[in-house]
């Protein structure tokens, strides 16, 4: 008769354990590094990715793309970090897609943030990682093969 219990007892255990790993991606805490300016350059182009806290569960950003030499705005994107129905999501607004895109968070380490969606087109995978250095490394990817990266950093800090 004890055997049982201490099997059930195990089991309910694990099931907690297991509950008390994903939680974390159920909130915004572990995205709170992400919060302020990020700017990030190639030859031609600065990308300019900004974060802010609109509540306990919205996350508000924006991400403008502009040309280096002359400033002008060549693409921008409208961007949304939302707590609902235990779980995060990231949600972009694109002037391509007539809708948003959805990805959901499926990791939530102290220093990176996976978020995916594996029906979308492209991309079905962004990585958000914070480097020792402050540096942030964000990856678009299809999931496999096909992506880019992008170094940001803070622009207090260049």
């Amino acid at each position: 008769m004890h055997l049982p219990n201490r099997v059930l007892a195990g089991a309910a255990l694990l099931v907690a354990a297991t509950c008390a790993q994903a939680a974390p991606c159920s909130n915004l805490d572990p995205a709170r590094w992400l919060l302020g300016q990020w700017a990030a350059q190639s030859d031609d182009k600065q990308i300019l990715e900004t974060w802010r806290e609109a509540s306990a569960t919205t996350f508000e950003g924006s991400s403008v793309t502009s040309a280096r030499a002359d400033a002008v705005v060549l693409d921008g994107e409208d961007l949304r970090l939302v707590a609902m129905l235990d779980a995060v999501f990231y949600v972009a607004k694109v002037e391509h897609n007539p809708y948003p895109v959805a990805f959901r968070m499926t990791v939530c380490d102290a220093d990176r943030l996976v978020f995916e969606n594996p029906t979308h087109d492209f991309p079905r995978r962004l990585e958000y990682a914070l480097q020792p250095d402050g540096r942030l490394e964000v990856s678009v990817s299809d999931g496999a093969d096909r992506g880019f990266k992008l170094q940001f950093h803070r622009p207090d800090r260049t």
